[in-house]
This record gives structure tokens, sequence and C-alpha cells, in this order.
């Protein structure tokens, strides 16, 4: 892959040895150690406009970087963080510089009080960005209350915020538009696409690698064909997931792209089990110790998969948008590829 985004933002990454920052924030490690760099960089402000500070680039050049993070495993909401200062400074409001989570499913309860749900790494975020009731709500993690979800090193979990912090914590009315009407779930569910087809390049690679060295019978284990045709099946989905990622990422700002976007979290979450599975069945034992690289990718894909709507959830999405239209093969020929 030759393009310029990408490789910086990976050579960034490749320098801060994040393996071993992952391993440390499961042992309650600071975030900042991780943030910092990323944030000096100014990768996070792609979406930005450039009269306000940023790149004013769109999600074919952001999809670079969110791919090289997935490709990183990191558990950092950076695809939530580059959309969210986007779409924020696009309505020009003000955002911070530290990690944002997205609350994709967030609901007013009875009390007044909002809770969002399977929020994606808000135990490492300092604010979470929220769409209820037609108005942009970014609340801070440390307000709220904090269920996590999941088990040692997932850094997922749901978060409740009483009626009373929400006064002062009112972005604003938000109207995201008849063509995208659920922007910010969506905006999520593309960046976390990207990083899933980041997360099953690597997967794939360390397969391959793990494969060619691993000897059993006086020969690498990537020579019987039993493997040859894991190691296969494998590499279509991997390859599958970056083309439907891309595809999902063709608008040329801030923007997602509804219908594309759908098809991108619905494809690349159906098939990051699968990736995952294979991975392990030819690693075999070795692939879930803690000590062993691939379960820092594994486990991505398995949260990022789940996170913003499973593959299930975007299906329908894309369905009943499909039977809203007057000519089906046009929307297929058009919005689908």
């Amino acid at each position: 892959m030759q393009d310029e985004l990408y490789d910086s933002f990976d050579r960034l990454l490749l320098g801060l040895d994040v393996p071993a920052k992952i391993r440390a924030l499961g042992e309650g490690g600071a975030v900042d150690h991780l943030w910092q760099p990323l944030q000096e960089s100014g990768f996070l402000d792609l979406l930005v406009p450039e009269d306000k500070g940023g790149a004013g680039l769109g999600w074919k050049q952001a999809w670079q970087v969110m791919f090289a993070a997935g490709r990183h495993g990191l558990p950092v909401p950076v695809a939530a963080t580059i959309f969210a200062r986007g779409l924020l400074a696009n309505h020009d409001l003000q955002y911070p510089l530290t990690p944002m989570a997205i609350g994709a499913f967030a609901d007013r309860e009875e009390n007044g009080s909002i809770l969002a749900r399977d929020v994606c790494g808000v135990q490492l975020a300092s604010d979470v960005l929220i769409l209820c009731d037609g108005a942009l709500f970014l609340l801070p993690v440390g307000a709220a209350a904090l269920q996590a979800v999941g088990t040692k090193g997932c850094f997922d979990g749901q978060a409740r915020w009483s009626a009373v912090q929400l006064d002062d914590r009112r972005l604003g009315a938000f109207e995201s538009g008849a063509s995208n009407p659920n922007v910010l779930t969506l905006g999520l569910a593309l960046g976390l696409a990207a990083q899933i087809a980041g997360a099953a390049d690597q997967v794939l690679q360390l397969t391959l690698a793990y494969a060619n060295d691993r000897s059993q019978f006086g020969k690498p284990i990537a020579k019987f064909q039993a493997v040859q045709q894991q190691i296969a099946e494998m590499a279509e989905y991997v390859y599958a997931a970056r083309m439907a990622s891309q595809i999902g990422c063709q608008s040329t700002d801030w923007q997602p792209e509804g219908s594309a976007a759908q098809v991108a979290k619905a494809h690349t979450s159906e098939v990051a089990s699968s990736i995952a599975s294979i991975a392990h069945s030819v690693h075999a034992a070795i692939g879930v110790t803690e000590q062993y690289d691939l379960q820092l990718y594994t486990r991505r894909l398995y949260e990022w998969a789940r996170a913003a709507g499973g593959a299930n959830y975007w299906a329908r999405e894309l369905g009943a948008d499909a039977m809203a239209r007057e000519d089906l093969l046009d929307f297929v020929r058009q919005k689908v590829f």
C-alpha cells in the first residue's frame, strides 16, 4: 500500500510499540502515553475544515488512517474521534483535544437521564458524543455511572448520565438530514468498518508468518493442504472486508454516504468472526495466550464487529432503504457499488 497518509500514520504507530501500550492499558495504565502522540500528529483533524485548523479532507483519505489504526489494533477511539471532530467543526461547535467516544445507541430514560449502551472504547475516552431527542450532547465520561462490559482487555461499556448533569452539556439542536437520519451512528459504523479491515489485514499477516515458521513432521504447516485451504478462505474474507470498507468511504467530505456505509459495516462485521476463528485455528493454543500478539487484534475484531450495530442490524437498515426506492436496480448500481 503506497498511500501517503497510511504510510505516515503507520510509521508513527510502529515507533510507539503499540502492543506494549495496549497491554499497559489493560493493567490500568494511562491513556495519554498512547493518545498524546496521536493528538500531536494532526491526523485526528483530517475531517476538520482548513479554516478551523484541520486538513479539510474526506472519508476517502480518512480511510487510510482508520485502516492503519485498525491494523495496529488501537483500542483508543481513533475513528470515533476523527468523525466526531469533523462533525462538530463543520457545525461550528467546539471539541476537546482528548479522546471522544460516540454513543451510537442512546436513549432518554423516564427520569430524564440518558443511557448510552455498548459505547466502544468508552473507558479510554474523556467524553462521549451523543445524539438524543434531536440534540447533540458532549458528556464527560468522568461524570457518568459507568458499567464495563466484556473481560480484561475490553474497554467498552455502558454509561448513564443523570438529568441534572445534562443541563450544560447540550450543544444544541441537530438535524442530521433525511438522507442520513442516523448520521452519528452511521459515521461511527463506517469508521469501525475501516478499522475492522485493518485489523483483519494484520491478523492475516500474523497467520501467514506463523504458518511459514511453525514446522510439523519436518515441514512448515503452511505446506499442508488443509492449512492452505484455511488461509485461502481467510484471505478472501480479509480482502473482501477491505473492499467493502473502501466502498463505504467514497465521500469526499466529512459526511458518510448512507447506503455505501451500511454495506461497509454489514459486510465487515459479518466476516470479522470468521477471520478471527480461522486465525486461532491455524495458531492453535498459542493464539489465545496473553503474551502472543494475535489476541490483541482478534479481540478488536469481535468488539468492533458488534459496536455501532452488527451485520444483521445494518443489513436490515440497508434492506429497508432499498425497498423504499422506486428502482431497486439503479439503487444497487449507484449506491451499493
